[in-house]
């Protein structure tokens, strides 16, 4: 076995610890043989090097912007041959416009990049292919995998929709939680077949797991296929294999026939939706007649005073482009639906809020926002601390209002 040298090898969970992604993106890249680990022992074990973060980062660009497996092959292992990826791009081009903030976020970080490999091939120390020992040190390297945490930031990634669950489970101050008393909301008959859209990695029925009729036929779909792993995993130790149905689906076009299920579940989940009109109608079609919607979002004074902070910490923040309840909040969610024909809407609000005596959980949750991943450099994050920490110890605790409900509408006939 050869000798490993302590910083040049990554065991896989290692190499997927640094990446940012799970061990089972690695070990499926692997697989279909995209990326090969650079050395396998005879007992199976994989070791990764420096060198794979660039390779792994391509590859996850290039599966953001929606190219396929195939596809992203045939690139990968073809340098310098990019006619597949500009007719792909072409074809891509309403998705990139969709995600264009956060691509312009990966831009930036993949233009530090490039400027820092520039700057060492012109001789201020060894690029990335250097012999030099000091490059197992190097910054490109730490930014390679910088890329890679980027471009998996988006709002439906597993770690950051649980450290925002673990902010409200610590400190609301309704003691009857949030994911308990949606489910109490779903009066919906026995017998029933049931899509929830943006399932997200599960925990709503996780939690109320005991509660889940065993004649329900439950779908959970998501656009993710990495969050819907995670629900499954999650479900898998609470609930009978077959209890759930699994698939990736866009709410925009739904994969299911006419008049297809009794009731449709869109937990926070409709203000993401770009041509949300569009999602409103597909939902609308996949129910039957007198099916219902229960479509729960959040007011436009949620989380107000976090706002506030970031307003306070960064002048250029807009508060209205990070407002999700202007896109589908308890304000307008209403009107929304009724113009897309549902009858019989009703808003049900949750009476919460958060008394927070920690802060280091309130700027973990404040990292997976958008403003908060963009804006918070480790100067303003330590201002943000030292205020906070300050207005705990003298308060006792940061108040922070919630406002956060439920609609429930029904198809017209």
């Amino acid at each position: 076995m050869m000798q490993l040298r302590t910083g040049d090898w990554m065991t896989a969970g290692q190499f997927a610890d640094k990446a940012g992604v799970t061990i089972r993106t690695v070990r499926f890249y692997d697989k279909v043989g995209l990326l090969t680990p650079s050395h396998r022992t005879d007992s199976g074990h994989r070791y990764y090097t420096k060198p794979d973060l660039a390779r792994l980062q391509r590859i996850l660009t290039l599966k953001y912007i929606g190219l396929t497996i195939d596809e992203i092959s045939r690139i990968v292992h073809r340098d310098g041959d990019e006619v597949d990826l500009k007719e792909s791009l072409r074809v891509q081009s309403t998705i990139i416009g969709q995600k264009m903030e956060h691509l312009r976020l990966v831009q930036k970080t993949v233009k530090e990049t490039l400027s820092l490999l520039e700057s060492l091939e012109d001789g201020e120390e060894g690029g990335p292919d250097s012999p030099e020992e000091g490059r197992e040190s190097s910054p490109a390297w730490e930014l390679f995998a910088s890329i890679i945490r980027v471009v998996n930031q988006e709002y439906e990634n597993a770690f950051n929709l649980q450290t925002r669950i673990h902010l409200h489970d610590e400190f609301s101050t309704n003691p009857y939680k949030w994911h308990h008393w949606l489910f109490d909301r779903l009066d919906i008959p026995a017998g029933s077949k049931i899509l929830e859209l943006g399932c997200g990695d599960g925990t709503l029925w996780e939690r109320n797991a005991a509660r889940i009729p065993s004649n329900w036929e439950v779908t959970l779909t998501d656009l993710s296929d990495g969050m819907l792993n995670d629900a499954k995993e999650r479900l898998e130790h609470c609930v009978p294999s077959d209890r759930f149905c699994f698939a990736t689906a866009d709410a925009r076009s739904i994969p299911y026939p006419d008049a297809s299920f009794d009731a449709v579940l869109a937990n926070h989940m409709l203000y993401h939706v770009s041509e949300r009109h569009q999602s409103l109608k597909e939902i609308r079609r996949v129910l039957k007649p007198g099916g219902i919607l229960f479509a729960s979002t959040m007011g436009t004074n949620h989380m107000k005073e976090v706002k506030g902070l970031l307003s306070a910490f960064n002048p250029n923040y807009d508060t209205g482009r990070q407002d999700f309840a202007c896109e589908f909040g308890l304000e307008n969610g209403g009107d929304q639906l009724d113009a897309a024909g549902f009858s019989d809407i009703r808003c049900q609000r949750y009476a919460d809020g958060l008394r927070v005596i920690d802060a280091k959980p309130l700027i973990a949750y404040i990292r997976t926002t958008p403003g908060g991943r963009e804006n918070l450099t480790d100067s303003r994050l330590s201002k943000l601390a030292a205020l906070l920490n300050d207005t705990i110890s003298t308060e006792g605790a940061i108040h922070i209002t919630k406002e956060v409900g439920l609609f429930i509408a029904c198809r017209k006939s």
